[in-house]
C-alpha cells in the first residue's frame, strides 16, 4: 500500500530490484525484494535481512541508503534510496573506457564510501562495476549491494573460504 511498483529495474542472485514510488512522501525508490524460492529458506532469509541491516547502519553520501526493511511472511524486502543513473560496468560498455579525470572521480568517491564502511567496521567484499552507480545529474559514485559484507572485528578478520564475485576478488582469495 505504501509503494507503487513501477518496473523491474535488475536482478542478481540474491535479488530482484523494482522501481517504485513511495506513495507517502512521493518520492522515488528502490525496493530489494528477496525472490520467494529463496525467502523460504531460514539461511538466505537472514543473509538477505543481515545485508539491509548491514547497509543501514551506514550513513555516507556515497553509499546508497536504506529507509526500511520489511519481513512479513514469505515477502522479505528492503528499500532504499533510487539512484538514478546507471552501473559503472553499463556507463562503460555504453561509452567505452572513462577519461582519466573521471575515473580518478569515481574511485576516489568509491574510496570515500568504502573508508566510511571501514570506520563503522564494515568491508563489503563484492567491489565491483555492478555495485557502483553512477548517478546522472551529478555524476557522483554511489555504492550499493552490501549483500556479502561482513562486520571486522577482532576475533573475526579473516572469512573461512572465498566469497565475493571471482572476476573481481583479490589473487589471493
Amino acid at each position: 500500500g505504501r509503494y507503487s511498483i513501477e518496473r523491474e529495474l535488475g536482478r542478481g542472485g540474491m535479488g530482484i530490484v523494482l522501481l517504485a514510488r513511495d506513495v507517502a512522501l512521493d518520492r522515488p525508490v528502490a525496493i530489494k525484494l528477496l525472490p520467494p524460492h529463496l525467502a523460504s529458506r531460514p539461511d538466505e532469509r537472514d543473509r538477505f535481512l543481515q545485508e539491509a541491516r548491514t547497509a543501514a547502519g551506514l550513513s555516507h553520501p556515497n553509499i546508497v541508503p536504506i529507509h526500511l526493511v520489511e519481513a512479513r511472511g514469505e515477502l522479505v524486502f528492503f528499500v532504499m534510496g533510487f539512484v538514478d543513473g546507471e552501473t559503472l560496468r553499463d556507463r562503460v560498455e555504453r561509452a567505452g573506457p572513462l577519461p582519466t579525470r573521471l575515473a580518478i572521480k569515481l574511485m576516489q568517491e568509491v574510496a570515500w564510501a568504502l573508508g566510511a564502511a571501514h570506520q563503522r567496521g564494515v568491508i563489503h567484499r563484492d567491489v565491483k562495476p555492478d555495485n557502483i552507480m553512477i548517478e546522472r545529474d551529478s555524476g557522483r559514485a554511489v555504492v550499493t549491494d552490501f549483500g556479502i559484507a561482513r562486520p571486522l572485528s577482532p576475533t573475526n578478520t579473516v572469512s573461512s573460504g572465498a566469497t565475493g564475485t571471482p572476476h573481481y576478488m583479490a589473487p589471493e582469495q
